[in-house]
């Protein structure tokens, strides 16, 4: 059985996907993925749902919520030891327990700091594959369906993660010379987020790389020239440190 929250809130068996209930019971099994095995207080389950105008019935909905998603965990569990994902009462909460490598968000994060250990070791190319691997896991915006102030907020800190693998993908792709598809891609990414000077900084460091002087000082004229019009900001030292070196290559 396995679990996915980078996307819309799904369950699966083998092939098969299930049905994990209404939204508020997504929210609920969600949740229990978040917490990775540990606690998580029936009071929590309530905020988060609900805010802070929870219904006097709110602890009594959890409970049902948690009872049909037992329910549709123990039916759908595969047979064997270690083929159940189970829900159990945890003093004032529930905590739920999954096989090893079960949740796709477990997953992208082992992947993700596993893709770190190896650059920092100079095993590159294992580290872009377990980049690529990582961002794969990805079905479209994480927690999908939820809304409230708790799961914005979740969704917010699981898209930061995302952005990071993805600029050190981009970062592996250039290093190792593959420059055509991280521009290509860096350049949509600069469109649709215009402001993030790291994506501007690939995408100058590409053009360079690829021996596209020209483009990469024009890019660079391009940010700071947005940044100084629509913020009144000047580009970050990244930026202005990577320009100073091509701008005096360029003369050599």
């Amino acid at each position: 059985m396995s679990f996915g929250l980078l996307g819309p809130i799904t369950v699966r068996r083998g092939g098969e996907e299930l049905e994990p209930g209404s939204p508020q019971q997504r929210g609920v099994l969600a949740l229990l993925l978040l917490g990775e095995g540990r606690q998580v207080p029936i009071e929590e389950i309530v905020g988060a749902l609900w805010g802070p105008r929870a219904p006097r019935s709110a602890v009594l909905t959890t409970r049902t919520y948690v009872s049909r998603l037992r329910r549709v965990l123990s039916e759908n569990a595969a047979p064997g030891p270690g083929g159940a994902a189970e829900i159990s009462a945890a003093g004032r909460g529930y905590r739920l327990v999954t096989g090893s490598g079960t949740v796709d968000v477990t997953a992208f994060r082992r992947a993700t700091a596993a893709a770190r250990q190896a650059r920092a070791q100079g095993r590159i190319a294992e580290a872009s594959r377990s980049l690529r691997g990582a961002l794969a896991l990805w079905r479209g915006p994480a927690l999908d369906g939820l809304g409230g102030a708790f799961f914005d907020g979740r969704r917010a800190w699981l898209e930061r993660l995302r952005a990071s693998a993805m600029e050190e993908r981009w970062a592996l792709d250039i290093e190792q010379g593959e420059y055509g598809e991280a521009i290509d891609q860096l350049t949509r990414a600069t469109a649709a987020e215009p402001y993030r000077e790291r994506l501007w900084e690939l995408l100058i460091c590409a053009h360079d790389r690829a021996g596209h002087r020209r483009e990469a000082l024009a890019a660079y004229e391009r940010v700071a020239r947005l940044l100084d019009d629509d913020l009144g900001l000047r580009p970050g030292p990244g930026l202005r440190r990577m320009y100073a070196r091509i701008s005096t290559a360029s003369l050599v």
